[in-house]
C-alpha cells in the first residue's frame, strides 16, 4: 500500500504540473490534441472533443500536445496553432506548468495544517551528560510548555527557540508529573552544519526527544498564512540547495529519483494525510523549480528561447534550438541515471528526505 500511494502521489504531481499547460492554452484559445498521463504506448484513451485524454505505460512523467507546436507542421487553420501566438501567449502556456506545481503547493499545505499534522511532542526522551539540561535537573518525562513566556507546541517550535539563543539565558516553563516548574538555562553554543551544508552557531540544551507524537491543527485563517510563508521557504530552501549542490557543499548522493519519491511518499502515507500532504507539497515545488533550469528540453529551455526572442525581437533559429536540445536530452538523461544509480544505493535508507519532511512539520 505504501508503494501504491507513493505511485499515485508521483502521477497526481504530474496531472497538476501538464494541467497548468492545459487550462492556460484552453484560456488563451490555444488547441490541445492531446492531455497524457504518461510517456510511452496508450493504455486507455478517450476523445470527447477536440482533445485526446490518455493514460501512457510509463508514469514517470506526462504531456499536453498542444496544436501546431512547430512551424513543421501542416496545420490548416492556423488561429489556434501553439506557433502561430504571439510571444507572451507562448510563454504565459509554458509557465503555467511549473507554476501551478508551486501554486498547489500552497493549497496542499494549508489543507495539511487545518486538518492537522502529526509533530514530535515537546517531551524530553534522554538529557545528555554534562549538558546545560542536566545542569538545570531537566529529567526524563518532563514536557515543555512555554520558553519566554512563549507557548510551545510541538519539539520544532521548542528547537528553533533554544538554538536561537547559544549562550543566552531563557526561561523554561515545564510540566513534570503535572507540576509546573520554571527554570532558567543558558543554551550552550556550538557549531553545527546544516542540511543545506552551512556552518551556523546555535544554541543547545543537551536533550533528546521521547518520539511521542501530537497532532497540530490550525484555524482556516492560520492554515492559510503557514501554506503561503511555509511554500515560501521551502521554495527558498529549494533554489539555495540546488545551488549548494552545484558548489559541491551538499553531498551529490542526497539526490533522489522516482524510487526515492515513492517510498518516502508511501511512509509519508502511514504517518498521517498532514504528512502525505506536506510531503507531496515539498515534491510539488522541487517539480516547479527544476522545470524552471534554463535546460532545453525542460520548459525553463523554451522560457530560455522566448526571452532571446524578446530581446532579439526574432525566435531562435530551430537548427539551434534542436542542437541545444540534443544537450538538454544528455544532461537530463545523465542527471536521470545518477538519480536512479543513488536510488539504489541507498534504496530503504531515506533519513535525508524524512529529515526534510520534519523540518517542515
Amino acid at each position: 500500500m505504501t508503494w501504491l500511494y507513493g505511485i499515485l502521489g508521483l502521477i497526481f504531481m504530474v496531472i497538476i504540473h501538464e494541467f497548468g499547460h492545459f487550462i492556460v492554452a484552453k484560456i488563451l484559445g490555444v488547441g490541445v490534441e492531446r492531455f497524457s498521463i504518461g510517456f510511452g504506448p496508450v493504455l486507455f484513451k478517450v476523445k470527447p472533443k477536440k482533445t485526446e485524454y490518455a493514460l501512457s505505460l510509463v508514469l514517470l512523467g506526462g504531456y499536453v500536445k498542444l496544436k501546431g507546436e512547430s512551424e513543421e507542421e501542416n496545420v490548416e487553420d492556423e488561429s489556434d496553432a501553439f506557433y502561430a501566438q504571439p510571444l507572451w501567449k507562448r510563454f504565459l502556456i509554458v509557465l503555467a506548468g511549473p507554476m501551478f506545481n508551486i501554486f498547489s503547493a500552497i493549497i496542499f499545505m494549508m489543507i495539511a495544517y487545518h486538518i492537522g499534522v502529526n509533530s514530535l511532542a515537546p517531551k524530553v526522551g534522554k538529557v545528555l551528560p554534562n549538558s546545560e539540561a542536566q545542569r538545570i535537573g531537566l529529567q526524563k518525562g518532563d514536557t515543555i510548555v512555554a520558553i519566554n513566556n512563549i507557548k510551545i507546541n510541538t519539539w520544532r517550535e521548542m528547537s528553533k527557540i533554544i538554538k536561537s539563543h547559544p549562550g543566552k539565558p531563557v526561561l523554561l516553563k515545564i510540566n513534570r508529573n503535572g507540576r509546573i516548574l520554571i527554570l532558567k538555562a543558558v543554551p550552550q553554543g556550538k557549531t553545527i552544519t546544516d542540511l543545506l551544508g552551512y556552518k551556523r552557531y546555535v544554541g543547545l540544551l543537551g536533550i533528546l526527544p521521547s518520539g511521542d507524537e501530537i497532532v497540530v491543527k490550525y484555524g482556516l485563517a492560520k492554515s492559510v498564512g503557514l501554506g503561503f510563508e511555509k511554500t515560501v521557504y521551502i521554495t527558498k530552501v529549494t533554489i539555495i540547495g540546488i545551488v549548494r549542490l552545484i558548489e559541491h557543499a551538499i553531498p551529490s548522493s542526497s539526490i533522489g529519483g522516482p524510487i526515492m519519491i515513492v517510498d518516502i511518499a508511501g511512509k509519508a502515507a502511514e504517518a498521517g494525510i498532514g504528512a502525505f500532504l506536506i510531503f507531496i507539497a515539498i515534491i510539488s515545488i522541487n517539480l516547479g523549480l527544476l522545470n524552471l533550469l534554463p535546460i532545453p528540453v525542460l520548459d525553463g529551455g523554451h522560457l530560455m528561447f522566448y526571452t532571446v526572442e524578446a530581446i532579439k525581437g526574432k525566435p531562435v533559429s530551430r537548427r539551434t534550438q534542436e542542437n541545444f536540445q540534443k544537450i538538454g536530452i544528455a544532461i537530463l538523461l545523465a542527471l536521470m541515471i545518477f538519480a536512479f544509480f543513488n536510488d539504489f544505493r541507498r534504496y530503504g535508507v531515506t533519513k535525508y528526505v524524512e529529515n526534510k519532511i520534519e523540518h517542515v512539520r
